[in-house]
């Protein structure tokens, strides 16, 4: 095989490659429309094979479940969250501001988005620790969970640094409490305006989109450096 053969051959495969990642992509985007309008319980793999006009054969090739599908979904999800959460730690801000943008950005993403926090759960409520551990998808979404923390710790050693945030707390267990925090006043919002019965919460006749700037009000005060 001559050298140009070599390069061709080595092209195509790579053309391969493309079409297979493309499609893929396409399959996983048709999972998210069906199962935004349906629910994730009410959706199938025949109505996903469907709306990305692949065989229900193909489908099988690359997701093996509506749970593997729902993963990847979660992956996509928590990649596009990590990449905002970035774009804060390059503006000109001191740490405690990057903080509060990092709950803006994270409320934001929920409101527009819902589907993804919602794969977010899925994925967390996940009990098999084997399949965690050896299903690349899962590995990925994990990997992705690491580096949100990652970049909630690192604005708030900015914040130690710069004076904005009191240094005498650790900043992991700090970024621990915040990301914890956020992440359950989201969920319960999230859980209400999906009609779950919180009557306790009507009774209290609170505006739940509040919340969130509510706590990251009260965290700032906390964490604020003299």
């Amino acid at each position: 095989m001559t050298v140009s053969q070599k390069k061709g051959f080595v092209i195509r495969i790579g053309r391969k490659e493309r079409e297979k990642r493309q499609r893929r992509e396409s399959i996983i985007d048709a999972a998210e429309e069906i199962i935004l309008e349906r629910g994730f319980d009410a959706a199938t793999m025949d109505e996903i094979a469907e709306q990305s006009e692949v065989s229900k054969g193909t489908l099988y090739l690359y997701f093996e479940n509506k749970t593997a599908l729902y993963l990847a979904i979660c992956e996509r999800g928590s990649q596009k969250l990590n990449d905002r959460f970035g774009e804060v730690l390059t503006t000109d801000r001191s740490g405690l501001e990057m903080i509060r943008a990092l709950g803006e950005v994270y409320l934001t993403f929920v409101r527009e988005m819902p589907l993804y926090f919602q794969a977010f759960s899925h994925y967390e409520a996940i009990q098999d620790e084997e399949f965690l551990k050896e299903n690349p998808i899962a590995k990925q979404c994990k990997e992705h969970a690491k580096q949100s923390l990652t970049y909630i710790v690192r604005c708030l050693q900015v914040g130690m640094q710069d004076g904005s945030i009191d240094d005498s707390y650790d900043p992991k267990e700090l970024a621990l409490l915040v990301w914890s925090c956020s992440r359950g006043v989201v969920q319960m919002t999230q859980l209400c305006n999906r009609k779950h019965d919180y009557a306790l919460i009507d009774d209290m006749d609170v505006d739940l989109n509040a919340l969130i700037p509510l706590l990251l009000k009260v965290l700032e005060k906390g964490m604020k450096g003299e």
